[in-house]
């Protein structure tokens, strides 16, 4: 693995750089991009850009696409997950089919904004958040909530963010569609550091985030249908740029358009969509496999280097069954954050965790620093 050439390809912040997990770092290639797709354009065609930009975002999509194993008709740009799978539930909760399907589950390890989403629709659409305790993987557990019945769909994290604990994807929906419910996804910690396949998985939606591994900045969102169930879902609310032909312009004709941008709604984010399509197209380039192999490496020598002190960790096997982020806690976190900030590294605490995510940008000699903060 070339590290420097790929450190080469990023403008980094001062320090070590271990929060993909957060925002990954910013892509030169992204710099540029915004330069010649999105602030040109502005300048020198003023209104009439409109066709350029519209052009980034399709290739968006495009490299979105090619990322999940997916068609570009079956993405839709959003602002971030909580509006795409909001849009979502709103279309499934009115269909005539799922009339008397009201709950929606989730593990309790969920990201916040997801169950905020279904709790903001509880009053308006019916819907009830259900936790699923244990570990994301029981069967047992989600089988149990699901035996109860009444349940429109299961939201499925594929990595979660506090343990960076990856789900089984594939048997998960399998599960969820025997019982006759939705199946979702939710891809924003896994996304360009673990392989992501919508063909394979057969999930009926997947919501993702360029913000993270993606190195996409905030704002570029996404959100995959399958194709064939868009025809009959209309999302509330609409807009504009959720009509077939939105340059239309008439008032009175609102035809939802012929694919996943139906879920679209008002006025894009361009900058958003133009800086994230390069950072994919960069990862594409590199390739997500690479990647992810690089980071394992970086992991692996890691908890080789850390003292026994390090006594919350991961083993060796249990790597393979997680996502990007390495989760340690150790006797002293204090004193242990101090040294963490006294050599510059960039991380995050949550309680008596910390998280660490290196992208393909850090080096070995990253990971001999970060341990010696723990002897």
């Amino acid at each position: 693995m070339q590290t420097k050439q790929h450190k080469s390809r990023f403008n980094l912040p001062a320090g070590i750089y271990a929060l993909a997990h957060s925002v990954g770092p910013l892509p030169k290639v992204s710099k540029i991009a915004l330069q010649e797709h999105y602030l040109a354009p502005w300048e020198q065609l003023g209104g009439d850009a409109w066709p350029k930009w519209l052009q980034s975002i399709d290739s968006f999509c495009i490299a979105i696409a090619s990322l999940i194993n997916a068609t570009a008709n079956e993405i839709c740009p959003q602002p971030n997950l909580a509006s795409g799978f909001s849009a979502y539930l709103t279309a499934i909760a009115k269909l005539s089919e799922n009339q008397g399907k009201w709950r929606i589950l989730m593990h309790q390890d969920a990201f916040a904004s997801m169950g905020f989403v279904v709790t903001g629709l509880a009053k308006s659409y019916g819907l009830e958040l259900i936790l699923v305790q244990g570990s994301p993987n029981d069967r047992d557990a989600w089988t149990t909530e699901l035996a109860k019945g009444h349940v429109l769909a299961c939201l499925f994290t594929h990595v979660h963010s506090n343990t960076s604990m990856k789900s089984d994807i594939v048997r998960l929906v399998e599960l969820a569609k025997k019982h006759d419910t939705c199946a979702l996804v939710d891809i924003a910690q896994s996304v360009g550091i673990v392989p992501v396949d919508a063909n394979e998985w057969g999930a009926d939606a997947i919501f993702g985030s360029c913000v993270k591994w993606l190195c996409g900045g905030p704002g570029a969102g996404f959100m995959f249908i399958k194709a064939v169930q868009i025809a009959k879902l209309n999302p509330d609310p609409v807009g504009w740029f959720s009509h077939q032909n939105p340059f239309e312009f008439d008032i009175t004709h609102y035809a939802p358009a012929n694919n996943a941008r139906r879920f679209w709604g008002g006025t894009p984010s361009v900058a958003s969509y133009v800086t994230a399509c390069a950072s994919i197209n960069m990862i594409l380039d590199i390739g997500v496999a690479q990647v992810a192999l690089h980071n394992l490496e970086l992991k692996r020598y890691l908890l080789q280097c850390l003292p026994s002190k390090v006594t919350i960790k991961p083993s060796e096997e249990e790597l393979y069954q997680q996502g990007g982020s390495l989760c340690i806690g150790c006797d002293d976190m204090d004193t242990a954050a101090i040294k963490l900030n006294q050599a510059g590294v960039r991380y995050d605490r949550r309680g008596n965790i910390f998280r660490l995510s290196l992208h393909i940008s850090n080096s070995l000699d990253d990971v001999e620093k970060i341990a010696e903060c723990f002897v």
